[in-house]
Formats: C-alpha cells, sequence, structure tokens
C-alpha cells in the first residue's frame, strides 16, 4: 500500500485534451511500480482458496482444446488445412482465451476495487490494466501446453515465429483499449458486466477459433475482415503453423485498429474518471 500513499493527493487535473492525455499517459508511465504492486496483488488473489490454485491456468484451456477437437473434429469434421486439429484449435484458443478472460476482469476491476478508489489517489487506469496484466501469467502457462502439442505433433516453428511478441503486443494495446471504457462504464451501469459476458459468447462464434475461415461462405466474409480478433488469431496461425509472415498489410490494420481503439478507449476513461467516487 506504500505506493498508493505516496500518491496520495496528487490527481492531475482532469483535462481530456491532446496534451493532456499525453500528461496522464506520462503518469501512468510514472506509475508502473504501482503497475506492478497491482498486478501482483491481482494475481495472488486470483486463485486465493481455490483447491488447484495455479494448475486452473492449465487446465481451463486444457479442457476446452480437448472438447472442442472432439466436437469440431469427431462429430462435425471440420477441415484444419492439414495442420492437427488439436493444434489448429489450441493456436486460436490461446490468444481468445486471454482476451475474453483479461476483458471480463478487467470491466470489473474498477468496481471491485472501491475502497481504493474513494480512499487515495492514483491513476485509475492502474486498475484495468493489472487486470489484463494478470491474464499474460495464465497465458505463459497455456504457452506450455502449447510447446508440448507441437512437440507431440512433430511441428518444429521455422523464424516466423519471432513476429508472435510483436502480434501479442498489438493484441494487447487492442484489448486495454476495450477495457478501459468498459471499466468506467461499468462503475456508472452494472448491466454493463453482463453485456460483456453475452457479447464475448457471440464474438467467440464470429471469429476463427475453431474453424478456418476459408469455411466461411464469401457473402459473410465481411464479418471477418471487419473482426480484430479474426486478424489477430489468423496472424498467430500463419506465423506459428504455416511458417509465413503475418502480411504487411493486415499488420499494418491491426496496430491502427488497436492504437485508434486504446487512444479513444483511454480518453472515454479519463472523461469518466472524475466521477468515479460519486458512483460507488
Amino acid at each position: 500500500m506504500a505506493h498508493l500513499q505516496i500518491a496520495k493527493r496528487q490527481p492531475l487535473r482532469h483535462g481530456v485534451g491532446a496534451v493532456d492525455l499525453a500528461a496522464h499517459l506520462l503518469a501512468f508511465w510514472g506509475r508502473r511500480g504501482l503497475l506492478w504492486h497491482m498486478t501482483v496483488r491481482h494475481l495472488r488473489g486470483q486463485y486465493k482458496q481455490s483447491f488447484l490454485g495455479y494448475a486452473w491456468a492449465f487446465v481451463n484451456p486444457l479442457s476446452q482444446m480437448l472438447i472442442l477437437s472432439f466436437v469440431f473434429s469427431t462429430l462435425l469434421r471440420f477441415e484444419s488445412g492439414g495442420v492437427p486439429f488439436p493444434l489448429f484449435v489450441f493456436v486460436g484458443l490461446l490468444p481468445w482465451i486471454f482476451f475474453s478472460s483479461a476483458l471480463a476482469s478487467a470491466t470489473d476491476a474498477v468496481a471491485g476495487s472501491a475502497s481504493l478508489v474513494t480512499k487515495v489517489y492514483f491513476p485509475r487506469e492502474i486498475l484495468p490494466v493489472a487486470a489484463i496484466f494478470t491474464k499474460v501469467v495464465d497465458l505463459a502457462f497455456g504457452l506450455v501446453i502449447l510447446v508440448g502439442l507441437m512437440l507431440y505433433y512433430e511441428h518444429v516453428p521455422t523464424e516466423t515465429i519471432v513476429w508472435v511478441p510483436v502480434l501479442f503486443m498489438v493484441h494487447m494495446i487492442f484489448t486495454a483499449g476495450l477495457s478501459l471504457p468498459l471499466a468506467a462504464l461499468n462503475l456508472y451501469f452494472h448491466d454493463v458486466r453482463y453485456l460483456v459476458g453475452m457479447a464475448l459468447t457471440m464474438w467467440f462464434y464470429l471469429t476463427p477459433v475453431i474453424y478456418p475461415e476459408s469455411a466461411v461462405p464469401e457473402r459473410y466474409r465481411f464479418i471477418f475482415d471487419v473482426n480484430p480478433n479474426a486478424i489477430f488469431i489468423n496472424a498467430y496461425r500463419r506465423v506459428i503453423l504455416l511458417d509465413d509472415s503475418p502480411g504487411v498489410e493486415r499488420l499494418l490494420l491491426g496496430f491502427a485498429i488497436a492504437g485508434g481503439t486504446f487512444l479513444i478507449g483511454y480518453y472515454l476513461f479519463k472523461r469518466m474518471e472524475p466521477g468515479f467516487a460519486d458512483r460507488i
């Protein structure tokens, strides 16, 4: 809590012009030590009093992969372009689990830390961003399973795998951009957390996690062209499974979407931030 006490009574003025937005971002960067503290705190509390503890980070993606692989490769017989179906599914499932769990957790981050918001000042955006960073740790556990699958199926990635950190950073920026305004709105309207859950369920089926985009009829392809998660997941598969680059145009498009989403989301968050204490 020392980080919070140091930050007490030191708020920036709540302007939202371009200069003010840059000042808020600099102040946020200046509190990166607090961000680390809150991430560790969130991580410790995530599986507190859980029998399996951090093993859930393995159980959740592994169980989903097994169920989806059985249903969609054995019963419905989806094609996977020559790639073993469990590997095909898991490469799409891992970033989706990160995105959906991070978005859901970050949406509830400000409302779930009411005592901190009302007692001390600190950049409130630290709360949803810390919730997102916590899910990065879960993703790291999932990567262990992915490595095991690649060894089992004898799929050795090529040098194109160096694109993965770049893609993930862009994906995480996009996730943060969506999470910030949703975390603020959830404080004003508690229905938001339920709407996010419903939206994620629909979004899952409109994203090529369990099927290749080539299986989508031509007249519906536009849905996937404007779906950022479809862009990211297809890019992950290209660099990990197909030994191909993500494509410069698609990568630039993803970066533009992520950067624009983050700036707009951060702007909206700072606009709503002055009313947080009154809504708790």
